[in-house]
């Protein structure tokens, strides 16, 4: 397995020289990615949204591994791991430990998918310029890389009922291995305007190990048995939460509450937290509201952080709610936050009780979970009315 990293941050800076037309250097490289035969690679990937009201950030890793037609990608979080496989027809997704697999079939005339570094459908390459071209730092090569930068067109898209979201342009730049046609970096940078305003999204891949030439295990690209296919993935319930990660450390979750404040549950250790998911139409929640008030008011200066999460709400309306209901503890709205797949909620309300140390403690949820978390905040050393 080869390693790589000499050139992983200087291409995002790079001042740029002379720029020149790519030509069919595009072409040129898609052609030679294609001729490989299997691929390895892993990639560090980060994610930063920025608005007028400060920034976010995400972290993941992608693992992809291609044996002909197939492919299969990894993308390994703090809140399990997500594959999407491309069989040579269909794109399948599921979570890794799951039973669940979703099937996206493919017409005859829709482009082959693409794992996500290599889906560049985005960007207009007829206009990609060469910007500079150098040693790619790979051990035991003398391969040359070529950096590359297209832009993207502005577009619109409608999301749910007449919400549009506009594109209003960017830039993808990117450093590959003249040699394979290979990525080392992709940056992708996109302002975006919603019914929630403008902001930028930055995206970025940096290749950590590759290795390409050998036979991949066929099982990689083979669905595990017992799977069932569904029309989209379960949301994860208070069961399902104690069930795989109740005593292991809690993923990490980092938000913009809804006045733009952080609140991540790093800052939080050596404090209990409670992390409450709920919906402004929900009579449960409404009710469970000042019990939680009263808890925060007690102990939210030095043993509990109490973070209300509303689920698929717009700000508008979590806005007029709070104006009537307002909460002494920070609100953040899962519509203008990436949520880890193991906080993406459907019932309500579901509570999340996380220790001290940083592990999970247990969730529970639904019109008694009121019950059920008193006993845990309890455990907690916590007096609960």
């Amino acid at each position: 397995m080869r390693a790589i990293g000499v050139f992983a941050s200087l291409f995002l800076a790079v001042s740029g020289g002379a720029e020149t037309q790519t030509n069919g250097l595009w072409s040129d490289l898609s052609a030679k990615r294609a001729k490989l035969t299997s691929l390895h690679q892993e990639f560090d990937a980060t994610r930063t949204l920025k608005t007028a009201k400060g920034s976010q950030s995400s972290k993941w890793q992608i693992i992809i591994d291609v044996s002909g037609q197939q492919w299969r990608e990894k993308s390994v979080m703090g809140s399990g791991n997500h594959v999407r496989m491309f069989d040579g027809n269909d794109l399948l997704s599921m979570a890794e430990g799951d039973d669940e697999v979703v099937r996206a079939k493919r017409r005859a005339k829709d482009e082959s998918p693409a794992p996500s570094p290599y889906d560049f459908k985005e960007p207009d390459w007829s206009k990609a310029t060469e910007l500079e071209r150098r040693p790619c730092g790979i051990p035991g090569s003398d391969h040359t890389c070529v950096l590359l930068e297209a832009p993207i067109k502005p577009s619109v898209a409608v999301t749910s009922g007449s919400n549009m979201t506009k594109m209003l342009g960017g830039s993808q730049r990117l450093l590959a291995d003249t040699e394979t046609g290979l990525l080392l970096s992709l940056r992708t940078v996109q302002t975006i305007e919603n019914q929630r305003g403008t902001y930028q999204s930055q995206t970025v891949y940096v290749l950590k190990r590759f290795k390409y030439g050998d036979s991949e295990d066929a099982s990689l690209f083979t669905l595990p048995s017992g799977m069932r296919e569904v029309k989209e993935l379960s949301h994860w319930d208070a069961g399902k939460i104690k069930k795989q990660l109740a005593g292991n450390p809690a993923p990490e979750l980092t938000l913009a509450d809804i006045q733009g404040k952080p609140v991540a549950l790093s800052a939080a250790k050596g404090k209990t937290v409670l992390l409450d998911f709920w919906t402004t139409w929900c009579p449960p929640c409404r009710a469970d509201a000042p019990a939680l008030d009263k808890l925060y008011d007690k102990y939210g200066d030095r043993d509990l952080m109490i973070v209300g999460i509303s689920v698929s709400e717009e700000r508008a309306i979590v806005e007029k709610f709070l104006k009537e209901h307002p909460h002494s503890f920070p609100v953040a709205l899962t519509t203008e936050n990436e949520m880890p797949r193991a906080y993406q909620i459907g019932v309500f309300p579901t509570y999340i009780v996380i220790n001290p140390d940083g592990t999970l403690a247990s969730a529970v949820q639904g019109e008694k979970g009121f019950a059920d978390l008193r006993r845990l905040l309890k455990k907690a050393g916590l007096d609960v009315k």
